[in-house]
């Protein structure tokens, strides 16, 4: 936990570049496109309560289609949501998102 009167958007911002919070957030950018790439993540706030916090944040993607000779790319908002555990901050892993089976792996 960050000491009080630090700006938390950046100290999160700062946890985000090191990697530290990689298990807990959404990174995933292929729901937008198969060829996405993952180029940035930014912390855009930060709301803390006596219980807990949530971290909102944005991914930015892009993907290089060769055959039209065009790049496409977007962001998406999203929101880390997290509990209080006496001095710290405790985010869950995220869950993998489930798999999709064919009828053809169901027989």
């Amino acid at each position: 936990m960050p000491p009080p009167g630090d700006d938390l958007r950046q100290a999160f911002q700062a946890q985000v570049a090191r990697g530290a919070l990689d298990a807990a957030l959404d990174l995933s950018v292929v729901e937008f496109d198969e060829l996405a790439q993952l180029t940035t993540v930014t912390v855009m706030g930060v709301e803390v309560t006596a219980t807990a916090i949530a971290v909102h944040y944005t991914v930015s993607w892009s993907s290089f289609h060769a055959c039209d000779d065009r790049t496409f790319g977007g962001q998406n908002a999203r929101v880390l949501r997290g509990r209080a555990d006496g001095q710290d901050w405790v985010f869950d892993p995220l869950e993998p998102m489930p798999i999709s089976r064919s009828a053809f792996d169901e027989l």
